[in-house]
C-alpha cells in the first residue's frame, strides 16, 4: 500500500489548528495547484494534513476519485435535532507542540491561498488536561491502537485512493452550563463511561441512548471503527469540540451519525446531542503522500 500522509498518525502534538477553505474552481488548474503547493512549502516545524472536498478533487484530479467520496448532506434527525451541511473544498489540519509554530504555518497557508481560496473556518484547538473533552470526559477512549489505526483509517490496497483516508470534520458547540448542572451519574449515563477513569458502563447500567451505545456500531458483524483526532476549542463565551476523524470508508461516519440522530430503525437519539450542537459538517479525502505529490507536480 502507498504510504499515508504521516501527520495523520502523529500523536505527540498538544496544539492544533484547523482551516477550511472554499476554492475558486473557475480558476485555471495550474493556478490552483501552484497556490496549494506553495501553501505546503516550508512547513517542517509542524505536522500538516491536507484534504479535499469532492468538487475540489474532481477539479484538481479529473482522472479518478475514491469510490465513496461524496459531499456531506444535511441530516434531519428525530425530535427536532439536525446536522447542517457546510461542505467546503480544502482542509488543512496543522498540529505540533507549539501554538506559535502552528500560527506561523497558518499565516503561510493564508498568504499562499490569497486570490484562489476564501477562508470559511479557522479554529485553534488544544489538548485539555489528560485528553478530555470540555465536558470533563476522556475523548477517544475507544480509538484503535497500533496497527489497527491504519486498518480503520486508510483505504485498503486495490481500491482507488489506496493509502489515503476519508475524513469527517464537524464543529460542535457545547451547552456546558446545562451539562454541568447534571449530577455526575446522569452525565455518565449520557456518555456511557465513568467520568474520573473512563471505564465503559456495562449491562443494565449502559443506557441504549448513551453516546457510546449509539456510536459503537457493528454491521454484519464488522466493527465500524474510526480513528478520532478531535480537539476541544474554547473561550469565555463559546466552548466545544472540533470533531475530526479518519476512516477507510464514508459509511463508517454516516451510520454513526444516523444512529446519533435517531434515523435508524429503533428511532433512539444520542442523549449527548441534547447538550452539544453540530454547526458545520464536511467530508474530505486526504490522499496518500504519493497521490498528493503526483497531484501537485
Amino acid at each position: 500500500m502507498t504510504k499515508p500522509q504521516p501527520a495523520i498518525f502523529q500523536e505527540n502534538s498538544t496544539k492544533f489548528y484547523s482551516l477550511e477553505y472554499s476554492l475558486d474552481l473557475s480558476l485555471p488548474l495550474a493556478t490552483l495547484k501552484s497556490a496549494i503547493s506553495k501553501s505546503l512549502s516550508n512547513t517542517s516545524s509542524v505536522s500538516i494534513v491536507i484534504a479535499f472536498g469532492k468538487q475540489a478533487w474532481n477539479k484538481l484530479q479529473p482522472d479518478w476519485q475514491p469510490e465513496s467520496l461524496i459531499d456531506f448532506e444535511a441530516l434531519q434527525g428525530v425530535d427536532g435535532y439536525s446536522i447542517p451541511s457546510t461542505q467546503r473544498d480544502l482542509f488543512f489540519w496543522i498540529h505540533s507542540e507549539n501554538h506559535d509554530d502552528n500560527l506561523d504555518c497558518v499565516l503561510k497557508v493564508q498568504q499562499a491561498l490569497a486570490g484562489v481560496a476564501k477562508l470559511q473556518l479557522e479554529l485553534p484547538g488544544f489538548t485539555y488536561h489528560d485528553s478530555r473533552d470540555l465536558t470533563g470526559f476522556v475523548d477517544g477512549s475507544a480509538n484503535p491502537k497500533g496497527g489497527d489505526q491504519q486498518l480503520a483509517a486508510l483505504i485498503p490496497a486495490g481500491q482507488p485512493g489506496e493509502g489515503g483516508s476519508y475524513i469527517l470534520t464537524q464543529k460542535w458547540l457545547h451547552d456546558l452550563a446545562s451539562f454541568n448542572q447534571l449530577p455526575q451519574d446522569q452525565q455518565e449515563k449520557i456518555i456511557g463511561r465513568t467520568k474520573p477513569d473512563s471505564i465503559e458502563l456495562e449491562g443494565d447500567a449502559m443506557p441504549a441512548d448513551s453516546h457510546v451505545s449509539r456510536t459503537d456500531v457493528k454491521v454484519d458483524g464488522r466493527a465500524m471503527k474510526i480513528y478520532r483526532r478531535s480537539a476541544p476549542y474554547g473561550s469565555a463565551t463559546e466552548q466545544g469540540l472540533y470533531f475530526l476523524s479518519f476512516a477507510c470508508e464514508i459509511k463508517r461516519f454516516s451510520i454513526q451519525l444516523e444512529r446519533m440522530f435517531g434515523t435508524t430503525d429503533d428511532g433512539l437519539h444520542d442523549r449527548l446531542i441534547e447538550y452539544s450542537t453540530p454547526l458545520t459538517s464536511s467530508y474530505w479525502f486526504a490522499p496518500s503522500q504519493q497521490d498528493l505529490d503526483d497531484l501537485l507536480h
